[in-house]
């Protein structure tokens, strides 16, 4: 005879499984309020690829990329010693990527073989961490000139 409690038990598990697959895939939409979003999430970008083989032909596609996006909490506290302070900002980035192909549809007649074929990397996880400059850019946001974003215009008489 079954034993109901263990069927019981076996469907709960079961579902608490199926529920924390579901949370780690999950990805923004556009429903989701990104001015107000305060976690690390992965979000689907689209992009316009273009790939050109050795004599100039190309293939092109708009495909979809999974990265991440959100904030993290930073913080830094006071130190007596130099540089006066201890920092602790961690960036959204992926925690786990794996390779994806996808085959771009729009090609030059005659282009070579190979060159439909588009590889990049995608993210499976996001987290909060230190940034890894080996597999990001980790260098800020740029601004042009001399930190004009920030002057204020004056009117010269």
């Amino acid at each position: 005879m079954i034993n109901i409690n263990l069927i019981r038990g076996i469907i709960i598990i079961y579902f608490i499984v199926l529920i924390n697959y579901c949370y780690c895939q999950n990805v923004i939409t556009d429903s989701t309020n990104m001015d107000s979003s305060l976690d690390c999430n992965r979000r689907a970008y689209s992009h316009r690829v273009t790939q050109t083989d050795s004599e100039g032909r190309i293939c092109w596609d708009t495909i979809t990329v999974v990265s991440c996006w959100g904030r993290c909490d930073s913080n830094e506290i006071s130190d007596w010693r130099f540089p006066y302070k201890r920092s602790h900002h961690p960036v959204c980035i992926h925690g786990e990527r794996k390779p994806k192909t996808v085959i771009l549809s729009n090609c030059d007649n005659d282009v070579e073989p190979g060159t439909e074929i588009h590889e990049f990397m995608e993210a499976i996880s996001c987290e909060c961490s230190l940034c890894k400059s080996s597999e990001a850019n980790c260098q800020g946001v740029r601004y042009k000139g001399d930190g004009e974003i920030f002057r204020f215009q004056r009117n010269r008489t």
